[in-house]
Parts: C-alpha cells; sequence; structure tokens
C-alpha cells in the first residue's frame, strides 16, 4: 500500500509491537481521513481510492490482531461496515470502541447511522443526542437526529432540527436542501 509516497507492504515480525502499532496507526490515519471523507460524502472518490477504502477492512484486522482495544480501528472497522450497509456488523465493532471510549463521538455518529439504516429510529436518536451532549454544533448529529425523526414520522420536530443547523451556518446548500425535501413531503 502507498500512502504519500511512504510504502507498506507488509508488518515486520522482527520490529517490536509497539513499531508495528505505529506502521499500522499510521495507515490506518490516512485510510481513515480518507474513508471518514467518503462517507460523509465530503469528498468525491476516484474508483482507484474506492478499492483501496474496500481494502482498509484487511489494515483494520491487522492493527486489532496487534491491540484488540485499538479505538481508532475499531471506529473505522465499524464506520466503513456502515458505508457498505452492514449495519449489524457495524455495531459490534462501535460498541466495543465506545465501551473504551464512551465520548468517541466518530463512534456515536457511526453507531446512530448503522440504527438508522437497521430502522431503529429512537436508538439512533440517542446516539445523535449523546454527541450533541459534547458538540452542540455537530452538523452530522444533527442532520442525523432530524432524518431519523423524519424517518419515524416526526415531521415537524425534524424540521425543528434542521432550522437549528441552519442557525449555524444559515448559508448551507445541503441543509437548505434537505428542509426544502422535508418540507415537500410534509405537503
Amino acid at each position: 500500500m502507498i500512502l504519500k509516497g511512504v510504502t507498506i507492504s507488509k508488518l515486520d515480525i522482527s520490529k517490536s509491537k509497539d513499531e508495528n502499532q505505529i506502521i499500522l496507526t499510521s495507515a490506518l490515519v490516512a485510510l481513515a481521513i480518507l474513508a471518514t471523507m467518503a462517507f460523509l460524502q465530503v469528498l468525491p472518490v476516484h474508483a482507484s481510492v474506492v478499492e483501496s477504502l474496500n481494502s482498509k477492512i484487511n489494515w483494520y484486522d491487522k492493527a486489532l490482531a496487534v491491540n484488540q482495544n485499538n479505538v481508532p480501528a475499531l471506529v473505522e472497522k465499524g464506520t466503513e461496515l456502515v458505508g457498505q450497509g452492514k449495519g449489524e456488523q457495524a455495531i459490534t465493532w462501535l460498541d466495543k470502541a465506545l465501551s473504551i471510549d464512551p465520548a468517541n463521538l466518530m463512534a456515536l455518529i457511526s453507531k446512530g447511522a448503522a440504527l438508522r439504516e437497521l430502522g431503529q429510529y429512537p436508538e439512533a436518536i440517542i446516539m445523535y443526542d449523546r454527541v450533541l451532549a459534547i458538540d452542540p454544533h455537530d452538523e452530522y448529529a444533527i442532520g442525523g437526529k432530524a432524518d431519523s425523526l423524519f424517518s419515524a414520522g416526526n415531521h415537524q420536530q425534524a424540521v425543528a432540527w434542521i432550522d437549528k443547523a441552519l442557525e449555524f451556518d444559515p448559508n448551507n446548500g445541503r441543509i437548505l436542501q434537505v428542509k426544502e425535501t422535508f418540507q415537500e413531503a410534509i405537503n
């Protein structure tokens, strides 16, 4: 795998556990940034990047083989599984991460997305509320909560949360588009 000119071909068993952990963590950080951006649909993804993202679960598994409590690997593996539509599997990994770090925002947001994907809207809202208790301006938690409320049939509450998001970012075209979509569905 090549990351910005650094080739990581395989773990070196002659190196210490800590040195291999650093190698894996460096690779995971680079992949996590790409994965997170793709998951959150911030970055248009080229086909070669998609191939890399699909194979990254193997990297997470390698990192977890070295340290089964590696929170970034647990969170990123869970997030990737959500992106692949494997919500139940994702929740297993995200729950493990949250048992170690209960305030991990990405784990909470990803678990909310997995629960939303599974149609478990009240549980998804609980995850988003946990994020909002830590960061009341988190756009993804506000959007996820609004979508969960809307999907659960609480249309007026969903619009109210979209309005809250617009208070923080009144010119955000994506949020304005979601509000318009919600209002059209209500009418």
